[in-house]
């Protein structure tokens, strides 16, 4: 190689790049001297070469981060470096330097949406949900049909310490304004020997629905219905295990909204239930173009779309009181017992003593997701630690970082950290491994408004008693509905301090503790949390009603 590099000299680099001959590259790369090294075109072919070989590692990805965030220091103007500074961060967990250039940039430039989409992403990282609304809601402003950032800013609300269930509806308003109609749904029904029951998610790839729907399919009357799955999963392999529950699978991520919309429909569905809601990667846009007779909301998602198209949003007493429809754009098909029932999980893995007696401290845990331990609950479980002989472990049920965790721990007070009173481990473990962690837990604390579901089937399962807040709207009472179904109404808080003052009650009453634990399994399979037999068989029954009552009141039958 010359001394000076020339335009030929770094097409050749280029060609290497875009011929997948990483190592060959980066070794000619590495043995140029500063000044080389140094030159922006080979600056920016390295990086790419470090982020985007097969075999890169986080090392490689954290060099490539590096060379991008700091040529972009250097040179303002070339913002794809620092676009892809802003894709790294999440494959190496880096925030804190980006988000000093990223907030730099947005005062002294017009509107970028990948910007702004990189800022709301980070703070979503880093539990900073208040953060990321404020962000989402700039980019909605901008970019009023941007699918996925409308659909982040709605499902990121429900995390909010206070949840307003008039301003969510009405941004779930202001998003449907903003959904594509494609052509008309032919409203004439065709009654087929069974009725054919569709769901519809991309979360049928080992997803904690799986617990809950399993046991559906399993024992819903097959005589009566015919399923059909539509599988969103950008990959069918990782379903598997589900694909024979089912009469009918279709593999639909490849399809384009207007494609998927008239694939399904040709498909002559009856009933269709979502599993996503406003979760990531969802198809919402379907249903406001109506694919099937009857439009429902189950499972995945805790709270209404707000959109007229959904018909009913499956759900029990406890979770939308009679007085609250106006809350909720779909009516309630009401469920006798729960919402929801889960599998049996494992009873290979027993339930073990009260951990107290040999820790002889009480140890408080909560395996939720993060992003709900909101600075409210923090607050509060700040507060039992203090005034209590305690502890508490704190997992969290999504793969997490070390920067979240120290992000986390910084909100807590100084003191329960430096005494060791709050204790973190890292997520996603083989499922065994992660329910035996409950063999330390005495008693888990729930977040709110966001309370756990399969957290809390699981908890209960390992006979670990749950504590949960009340709440005012379908998702911040999951807790209270799973409580009261148990009959175990003395772990149910009416506010925040009685929250406190119950944690503090029964932190003390070991001997209830420890009998409790060693009950907690048996009568949870009493109950309606663990009878898929019973529940299947309602759920079929309230599905069989609104069928034949849509059949009876429809003049366009075939």
């Amino acid at each position: 190689m010359k001394d000076i590099l020339t335009k030929s000299n770094i097409n050749n680099l280029e060609k290497l790049l875009l011929s997948g001959k990483n190592e060959a590259l980066e070794s000619i790369i590495e043995k140029f001297d500063k000044l080389k090294f140094s030159h922006p075109a080979v600056q920016m072919i390295y990086a790419a070469s470090k982020s985007m070989k097969p075999n890169s590692t986080i090392k490689d990805k954290k060099i490539a981060f590096d060379i991008y965030l700091n040529y972009f220091k250097k040179n303002n103007k070339f913002v794809k470096a620092l676009y892809n500074a802003c894709s790294l961060s999440f494959e190496i967990n880096e925030y804190s330097n980006l988000l000093i250039v990223l907030k730099n940039y947005i005062k002294n430039n017009p509107y970028d949406g990948k910007i702004f989409e990189a800022l709301y992403k980070i703070y979503n990282h880093l539990v900073e949900i208040e953060l990321s609304i404020y962000y989402l809601k700039i980019i909605t402003l901008n970019e009023p049909q941007n699918y996925n950032a409308w659909s982040a800013l709605i499902f990121s609300q429900n995390y909010k310490s206070k949840i307003n269930q008039k301003e969510y509806l009405k941004n779930c308003r202001n998003f449907e304004k903003n959904i594509k109609k494609y052509s008309k749904f032919n409203e004439k029904i065709k009654i087929n020997k069974k009725i054919r029951l569709a769901f519809i998610t991309p979360y049928f790839d080992g997803n904690s629905i799986d617990g809950f729907l399993r046991g559906l399919l399993e024992n819903i009357n097959n005589e009566i219905f015919q399923i059909i799955s539509f599988n969103l999963n950008d990959s069918d392999k990782k379903s598997d295990h589900l694909k024979k529950k089912f009469d009918e699978w279709y593999h639909v991520y490849h399809l384009n909204d207007e494609d998927l919309i008239n694939y399904i429909r040709k498909k002559e569905i009856d009933i269709i239930i979502d599993l996503a809601g406003y979760g990531p990667n969802n198809r919402l846009t379907i249903f406001k173009n109506r694919v099937a007779h009857l439009q429902m909301l189950w499972l995945g998602y805790c709270n209404s779309l707000g959109l007229k198209e959904i018909d009913y949003i499956i759900t029990d007493k406890n979770l939308i009181k009679d007085n609250e429809n106006n809350d909720y754009t779909e009516k309630p098909l009401y469920l006798k017992n729960i919402w929801n029932c889960h599998e049996k999980i494992s009873e290979k893995i027993t339930v073990n003593d009260l951990p107290y007696y040999k820790k002889k401290v009480l140890t408080f845990g909560s395996f939720n997701n993060f992003s709900k331990i909101n600075n409210e609950v923090i607050k509060v479980w700040s507060e039992i630690l203090i005034e209590t002989n305690s502890r508490l472990i704190l997992k969290s049920s999504l793969k997490i970082s070390a920067e979240k965790i120290e992000n986390l721990k910084n909100k807590f007070p100084k003191k329960l950290i430096n005494n060791e009173k709050i204790i973190f481990y890292s997520g996603q473990e083989r499922k065994e491994d992660h329910l035996k962690k409950y063999h330390e837990i005495d008693i888990c604390l729930d977040t709110f408004p966001y309370p756990g579901v399969t957290t809390t089937f699981e908890a209960i399962w390992m006979g670990v008693p749950v504590l949960t807040l009340k709440g005012n709207n379908f998702v911040s009472r999951c807790g209270e509905s799973i409580n009261k179904n148990l009959k175990l109404e003395k772990f149910l808080a009416n506010s925040k301090s009685d929250y406190i003052n119950k944690a503090k009650e029964i932190s003390t009453d070991f001997s209830y503790l420890s009998k409790l634990r060693s009950e907690l399994r048996k009568m949870a399979i009493g109950s309606p949390l663990f009878n898929t037999k019973d529940f299947a068989d309602d759920f079929g029954k309230k599905l069989e009603q609104v069928w034949e009552k849509h059949c009876k009141n429809s003049k366009k039958i075939d």
